[in-house]
């Protein structure tokens, strides 16, 4: 049977509307931790929750990109655009991404894990992250 091993989190606030990290097309860390991972056998379940706004343009809108980084190299990311342009062009839209990347047969000794937001298309929209931004994680052997 699973047993939990480790578990760590990272959090800028569990609240919305609580944070103003503007986004550009440069990776912005928001988030770190460490988790040391003990039995070489093992798997690594890591979730993330960020709460954006994105102001897009006629026509166009921007795209959320969230990486996670596992010792600086990239280990998961998702993509997500903003609202459908068409619907509803030139406005504002709240958003919350929550994703979950699960690693197996991650190397026994200390890991760093860090959460990178970017915006793909600056130029469609703006995106800000608002909260509740978090991301937790699980060492299951």
């Amino acid at each position: 049977m699973p047993t939990l091993i480790n578990y760590n989190r990272s959090l800028l606030s569990n609240l919305a509307d609580s944070s103003d990290v503007r986004l550009t097309d440069t990776p912005t860390l928001l988030l770190e931790f460490g988790l040391f991972v003990a039995p070489p056998t093992n798997f690594i379940e890591l979730i993330s929750s960020v709460g954006w706004t994105a102001d897009s343009r006629k026509n166009e809108q921007p795209t959320l990109q969230l990486r996670i980084l596992q010792n600086g190299v990239l280990v998961a990311s998702i993509r997500q655009d903003a609202t459908d342009s068409e619907e509803r062009a030139n406005c504002s839209s709240h958003n919350l991404s929550t994703f979950q990347a699960v690693l197996t047969n991650v190397p026994v000794g200390e890991r760093v894990y860090q959460l990178f937001a970017l915006n793909e298309n600056p130029k469609h929209g703006s995106i800000t992250v608002t909260g509740p931004v978090n991301i937790t994680g699980k060492v299951i052997a």
